[in-house]
């Protein structure tokens, strides 16, 4: 693995909604707050990973890519990555 750092873009509508779209009842800027924090506490190879799939749309691929791994290896750190965001973002239930 190689220590390129991330590209830095906006995350896109479909991050969000793949990570919390079970929580229709919380407010988007609260939704974006929290998934800024979980993602800033992923370890560096599965936020790599959820960016680069999810963030970017380059799926595992993209993934795979931006971390120099295979490409199953970089969909598995992507799925674990999707899953430590909604387990930090479970308890979130905020009006709008």
């Amino acid at each position: 693995m190689t220590d390129r750092k991330p590209r830095c873009r906006p995350l896109p509508p479909s991050v969000v909604a793949a990570v919390i779209d079970s929580a229709p009842t919380t407010s988007r800027a609260e939704l974006l707050h929290r998934l800024e924090l979980a993602l800033a506490e992923l370890p560096p190879a599965e936020r790599m990973a959820v960016v680069a799939a999810h963030g970017y749309d380059e799926g595992p691929v993209g993934a795979a890519v931006e971390l120099d791994i295979e490409t199953g290896d970089a969909d598995a750190l992507t799925r674990n990555a999707l899953q430590m965001l909604r387990g930090a973002l479970a308890d979130v239930d905020i009006d709008d």
